[in-house]
């Protein structure tokens, strides 16, 4: 865990990207764990200020302490701090141009690298939403496809419960820490998920609570671990719809089920096809 201190330094260090830091690393000819310890006059040639150098300089021990302290006090699940610069951090997000620095998961990391369908929608879904989002996901777990989703209300709870009723892999992307929980109530499905050899990640650090803003950028690492993503249900203005745009953005394929031209719920799958995305009608 020799680099996680550097990398928590870069989370920390205000008003710069992942994306931007990446690019610093190639401007310095150097790993991403080695620009904290590069010298004052080298990042402020790469245009850091002196306050973003301090914030890099800064010591992080006690925090870096926390961590690796959650990470120990597994109890019935196993917790790692997976690294972007580890072996086993997963290939696809590799790809990503705003790949995660660092993933907190709890249960089975493996799953992480595994071959991934991302099926997401509406959170107000209709009852036929649930349930092909349920049996697709049934159908595909059974083909031995990992199902990905962000445990969220409708869409993404169905697919996680039909990914475990075939006793297959799920993973769930939170947007926020592990020690929350969003939406509450679906805690019970969560130890369900680690409890079926399944896996829990997020990118926010343990502690960190949910915000608006964190489940757009949640969105990004359940389009990224996969190989397409599948829209089962979703309005014209929904974050299913951001999740599509990302998988495009990553040249991963977006499939959407289609519906009633007089159900709002599916307007946004509509478009989607209109644009290019593959549609669904079965599971093959």
């Amino acid at each position: 865990m020799q680099g996680l201190a550097p990398l928590y330094a870069l989370i920390q260090c205000s008003g710069i990207s992942n994306v931007t830091f990446i690019q610093l690393a190639e401007h310095l000819s150097c790993e991403l764990s080695e620009i904290p310890s590069q010298t004052d006059e080298r990042l402020l040639s790469s245009g850091l200020t002196r306050a973003q150098i301090a914030q890099l300089h800064a010591d992080y021990s006690r925090p870096v302490e926390r961590l690796l302290k959650w990470q120990a006090q597994a109890d019935k699940t196993a917790r790692q701090i997976v690294l972007c610069t580890d072996k086993q951090y997963p290939f696809a997000l590799m790809l990503m141009a705003d790949r995660p620095l660092m993933l907190f998961v709890e249960g089975n990391v493996e799953l992480l690298s595994c071959q991934q369908i991302a099926i997401v929608g509406a959170r107000r879904a209709t009852a036929v939403g649930k349930q092909q989002a349920y049996n697709f996901a049934q159908q595909l777990a059974q083909r031995h496809w990992v199902i990905t989703s962000g445990l969220a209300q409708g869409i993404d709870a169905q697919a996680h419960r039909g990914a475990l009723h075939a006793k297959g892999g799920t993973i769930a992307v939170l947007g926020h820490g592990h020690q929350h929980m969003y939406p509450k109530h679906h805690g019970m499905l969560r130890e369900e998920i680690l409890a079926g050899k399944g896996c829990v990640v997020s990118e926010y650090f343990p502690n960190q609570p949910p915000k608006p803003l964190h489940f757009p950028r949640r969105n990004r690492i359940i389009s990224g671990l996969s190989m397409g993503t599948f829209v089962v249900e979703a309005q014209h203005k929904s974050g299913s719809l951001i999740t599509a745009n990302q998988a495009l953005h990553e040249n991963r394929t977006v499939f959407a089920m289609p519906g009633r031209i007089d159900d709002l719920n599916v307007g946004g799958c509509h478009a989607l096809i209109k644009e290019g995305a593959l549609l669904v009608d079965h599971v093959d």
